[in-house]
This record gives structure tokens, sequence and C-alpha cells, in this order.
């Protein structure tokens, strides 16, 4: 433990170590074995902490140690640690995801004897989104019988290397072995080890101290005579005593302060940087108003949101659906809101360069705060980047463009996974990545077979494999995929053909999916800022991943006037084909489409198509009371089977598309 009770030297790198893991694996027993300095939220000291035996917030303590010989190559002496204590109960992963945007490093704690739990599998996904080091640290290793350890613990990081070998993270991750608090009352089993680990495995965090401050805080408490003191850490920027803050939660009161003093661990300093963990003292400020929030520098406001756009990916770990009007937990801007979540992606013509968007022709009005995009220069949550964001976010945008419309879609779906739908025979279609240069072909869950070649007509949407054979039953069957569908459909197959190496469709660009997120408490929050989307209601006791989508907020928007979001949504009417008029063999009279009291007015003209054939007709109108409608071909339909009367026998379907935008209240309708 010698390393660790060192004092800082000339120059000490600070770094933010979270320690995450199911609920009684031993988080808090390792931070109070390895800290020399703790806060006034560290080691459950709050009452109710107590009283319950477990971690209810973060908490908060530091050591230092000697820098390795790589931190010391970029002129650091001293590592100075500040370890975040997430709690580990399921019902309060909303302060792991708010606690965890701070981190540099983190470390997963897991009990030995019971291995991966529940909350460990979320603390994984927590991590693989907002951490790019990751150390297992494996506690109570007391409990294995010594003559049997080193055999047992071999055997559980050769499995446990296995699970991590499926994340971000790969399989080849450090390890240390450790009891923080041995059943017997004996010390600590592996601190050295252990300090050992973190050291090297320590990448150098990038620190960046010019730009405009934010500071998130999560505790206060008032000190008779100085003011009130918020203890948390350095977003963005530098903060120094006697600089004008703005504190935009408490409003007109939070306005013109100044930094009276500033402390790092109980040490003071006269300035403190981006990823600093510091205590902020502020006169005049009350203290009973505040929780947890953000302090901004003067220069530099930011919106507070009622609603926002959002670049969102599926987190593949969430096995249920992310639909349209679901309502979600999301965190953003260091707090957590129930949200309705609206997902839409662009239209597979729609032309982008991912990441160089430029900024939205028309923004939405009247955002408290204002409105600066994503890419504006302002402040955002530049922490909070792990390593799944980082593997996606060269290919976000920076910004959303209010210009162009959308296409509705009624679930989020990954980019890289199997594509499914249901096509026009009502077979449903499976597409799947197995092999190089093949997707595996499904029908109604049964596989049919490898596909090495697509080809898509798209006037009649009929897609085939090679040599021309069907996604279908049979050899006969028509193999269309139905127009509502279609955009999406061919937007995600598109791009999974061609990571497949599987030829015959258009080149296409990894696809974007977008979440307008109607939130039922205005948030502070820069734009940039990253967000995640969960289902915190769901029962803790599931092994299920809670967390449905990671993103990052590109612009406001403005609740009562959504309509400037362009949402197409794709519709559909089916019917039949009743009889064929003698007299003009290109009008076919149709039924089922419309009900006898239908309104046809904003119908007439539209297109209408015969499944079978592809061909396009005009619906001309009405025809007698009962909802029947007569539909104009260009010409005659060719192997329809029609009787004397001209009855025609079988099932023809006809299919009639159209386009409604979301949020307008018009009955005008489009193709």
């Amino acid at each position: 433990m010698g390393d660790k009770d060192k004092a800082p030297k000339k120059k000490a790198l600070n770094v933010n170590l979270g320690v995450l893991g199911h609920i009684d694996s031993g988080k808090t027993s390792i931070c109070r074995m390895l800290s020399t300095v703790t806060s006034t939220a560290s080691m459950d000291k709050s009452r109710e902490s107590q009283e319950r035996g477990i971690t209810l917030d973060l908490g908060f303590s530091s050591f230092v140690t000697d820098a390795p010989e790589h931190i010391q190559a970029a002129g650091y002496e001293a590592i100075q640690w500040c370890l975040v204590d997430c709690p580990g109960h399921a019902s309060l992963i909303r302060t792991v995801i708010g606690g965890a945007q701070i981190i540099d490093l983190c470390a997963l704690v897991i009990d030995v004897n019971k291995g991966i739990q529940t909350q460990t599998a979320e603390c994984m996904v927590v991590a693989e989104i907002l951490a790019n080091q990751l150390v297992v640290i494996l506690n109570k290793v007391d409990m294995v019988p010594a003559d049997k350890r080193k055999k047992i613990l071999d055997k559980v990081i050769k499995e446990l290397r296995k699970t991590f070998a499926r994340t971000k993270f790969g399989e080849n991750l450090p390890f240390a072995c450790v009891s923080a608090h041995p059943q017997d009352g004996s010390d600590p089993i592996g601190s050295d080890e252990l300090i050992t680990v973190i050291k090297n495995t320590l990448a150098i965090p990038q620190r960046d101290p010019s730009g405009p401050f934010m500071f998130a805080f999560d505790h206060a408490f008032a000190i008779k005579g100085q003011g009130t003191v918020l203890t948390g850490t350095v977003l963005s920027g530098t903060v120094k005593p006697q600089m004008g803050i703005v504190v935009p939660q408490v409003g007109e009161a939070g306005k013109n302060k100044k930094v009276r003093s500033l402390q790092m661990f109980r040490q003071p300093v006269q300035q403190a940087i981006q990823g600093d963990r510091v205590a902020m003292c502020v006169a005049a400020l009350d203290a009973k108003e505040l929780e947890r929030g953000i302090v901004l520098g003067e220069k530099f406001p930011v919106p507070l949101l009622d609603a926002a756009v959002c670049v969102v990916d599926k987190i593949s770990y969430f096995k249920s659906t992310a639909t349209t009007k679901s309502k979600f937990h999301v965190t953003l801007g260091h707090q957590t809101v129930m949200a309705t979540a609206h997902f839409f992606c662009p239209f597979p013509s729609s032309s982008r360069s991912a990441g160089t968007q430029e900024p939205a022709q028309e923004k939405p009005k009247d955002v408290k705060g204002g409105y600066p995009s994503a890419g504006s220069g302002g402040p955002t949550l530049a922490m909070g980047c792990g390593a799944a964001v980082s593997e996606r976010q060269s290919g976000w945008p920076t910004s959303f463009d209010f210009s162009q419309a959308y296409l509705h879609v009624e679930e989020l779906w990954q980019s890289n996974t199997a594509v499914e739908y249901e096509n026009t025979d009502g077979d449903v279609v499976k597409l799947s990545p197995c092999e190089p240069g093949k997707l595996l072909f499904e029908l109604n869950g049964i596989t049919k077979a490898e596909v090495t070649e697509l080809r898509f007509d798209r006037a009649s949407g009929q897609l085939l494999m090679q040599d021309s054979l069907p996604l279908g039953s049979s050899l006969d069957s028509r193999s269309v995929v139905p127009l509502k569908d279609r955009d999406r459909i061919m937007y995600l197959l598109s791009w999974l053909a061609q990571k497949s190496g599987v030829p015959g469709l258009k080149d296409a660009e990894e696809p974007l999916f977008y979440a307008l997120l109607l939130l039922e408490k205005p948030v502070l929050c820069p734009m940039g800022s990253l967000v995640i989307g969960s289902k915190l209601d769901f029962d803790i006791h599931s092994p299920n991943c809670r967390m449905a989508f990671f993103g990052r907020v590109l612009s406001p928007a403005n609740p009562k006037d959504l309509k400037q979001i362009r949402l197409v949504k794709m519709k559909q009417k089916v019917g039949v084909m009743d009889r064929v008029d003698k007299q003009e063999p290109t009008l076919i009279i149709c039924k089922d489409m419309f009900k006898a009291d239908s309104d046809l007015q904003s119908f007439v003209g539209l297109k209408i198509t015969h499944e079978s054939s592809g061909l396009e007709g005009i619906l001309e109108g009405s025809f007698g009371q009962d909802g029947r409608i007569k539909v104009r071909f260009k010409e005659e339909l060719k192997g329809l089977q029609v009787d004397a009367k001209g009855n025609i026998k079988g099932e023809e379907r006809i299919s009639l598309f159209f386009k409604k935008f979301d949020f307008e209240k018009t009955n005008t309708i489009v193709q």
C-alpha cells in the first residue's frame, strides 16, 4: 500500500476511476481499501446508506500513486486517482449512468463466487457506452480455498474472457484478484496488484482546458460564513477563483455569481481543468435549492430542452422492441427524465456525408436558452465517450437538417443485424449475416438457402436472389417487398448486403436512425451531449438489459411546433378486384378497400397497384353506394380469370400506398 500513500509531486495527472458492479460485489470496500482522502459523499456516509446497508448515490474518494513510465513520458510524475463509487442496486442504475459520464477508466467488480450477475451485465453495457478502458476486479478471493485458489481463479478468468470477447473491449482485458474485506478481519488481499494493474492499463485521458467552462455538480452543502460548496467534475474548460459563473437551475438567483475558492480533495488550488474533481465555494447561493446540476461560464448559455432530436443506435443487448411513441427513461445533461420517443431515418435516396451534414436551414423557434447545434462550438459533454460511442460517432452527423423529409419508423433497428419483413404473399422473410459473401435466407422461421446475390426491381418491388429465384415459399412466389415497408427494408438490406459482401444491390452508407424525444420535464443540456434511453420500469430481477439505445443530442425541438420535423409515414389500404367493365376492359371495379361511408375525395387521382403484376392504375372515384371503387389502368390486364359476366375469379389483390406527415393535422394525402 506504500505506493498510494505518496504525496503528489510537482505535476500530477488527475484521473477519474469509476467502480461499477452488482450490489454487494464489494465496490465500496475496494474504494475504502484504496482511498487516503474521502469526500463528504463517500463510503456510504449518508444516513440512508448506512440504514439500508447499500450505496445509494455516487461516492468520491482519492489516493495518489507514482506515475508509471508511459505516464512519466508525458510529463507527469504522479497520478491523483479520483474513485467514483457507483451504486449497484438495479433501481439505482440511472445514478450509475449519470456518474459514469465523468469517468476515464472503468473498474468492473465481480464477486468471484457468483460470477456475472444481472447488474454486472448492465454495468458492462454502461462501460461500453461511456468508457474506453476497462479493468476487471475479481473480489472476495479469500472465500476460495487457498490450496485451490490459483486453479479456480485461472478457470474463472478463462470463462470471463469468453464473455468479454463478445463486447467492444475484447477478451484481452486486465484482471486483478483481490479481497477488499476478508471475512476473518485480516488485512486486504491484492491491493498492490490492483494498483499496478490500473496504473499500467491507464491511457492518458484527453483534456482540453481551452473550451467553454461547464461543471457538473452532484452534491451541495453550506458552510457558515463562506457560502455554498458545490462538489463535482469539470466537464469542459477551466475554472479559477473570482471567475464569473451561472447556475441556471435556480434562474435569476443563479446569475452573476463568482467562484470564491477551489479545493481538490481538501487541498486549495488556483484552477481546475476538464476532468478534475473539484469543490467550488460560491457566495450567496442557497444550498437547499440545489441537489445536482450544471454550472456554466457566463458567456456560454445552455438550452433548456423540452424536446430534442438525437442520433441514436439501438443497444444490441436490449432484447425487447424499442417502438415509436413508447416512453423511456432518458439520461441526458446529467439528469434522467421520462420521454416519449419517435424514431425515424433518412430516405434511402437522401444523400448525406457522414458527420458533415450542414446545419439546419430552418431551426425550431422558441426553445428556451437558444438553439446551438451539436457542432456550433458551444459547450458539450465532451467526456463520456466510450468504446461503443467511439466506434459509431465517426458516422454520426453533428447537426440536424430540418429542411429534409425523413421516414417514420415504427421500431428502432440495428444496422448490422438480420433484416426481417413480411412479403406480399404473407410469408416472413429473414436475411441474416453468416459467412463472408453470403446471407442466410429463412422463410417463416425455416432455413431455406444461402444467398450469394440479390437483385431488386424498384418498379415492382420484387426482390430476387441468385438465378432469379424468389425469396418466397415456391418458384411462383411474387417475392415482393411491401411498399409501406420498402424504403426501410431496402435501406437496411442494402447496407447489410454490402457489409456481408453480397453483390447486386446499390452501394449504401451505414444506416442512421434518429429519435425525437419529447421530455416530460425540461432539462438543461448542451448540444452534443450523450443520451441513453432505458426501460427502467422493467422487472429488476429479469436478466435482460434495460438500456435500449444511446446516441448524441443534435438539436433542440419545439414541442408546440413539431411539424417542422417532416416525418413521412407510409400508409397502405388493401382491396381486391371485383369485375372488369365489359365496355371498357381497362376499367376495373374493386372492393374491400373502403367502407360504404368513406369519403373518397382525398384519394381520387391516386395510384393503385395490382400486386401480382405490379401494374398501376388510377382511382377514378366510387362505384355504387357500398364502398366499391373504379380503377383505370393504362392497358388491359393480362392473365385475369374472368367469367362471362366479367366477374374476376380468385383473389386479385390491389394496394393503395400513400404518405402522411406525422404532427400535421391535415387531410392532405400524397404519394
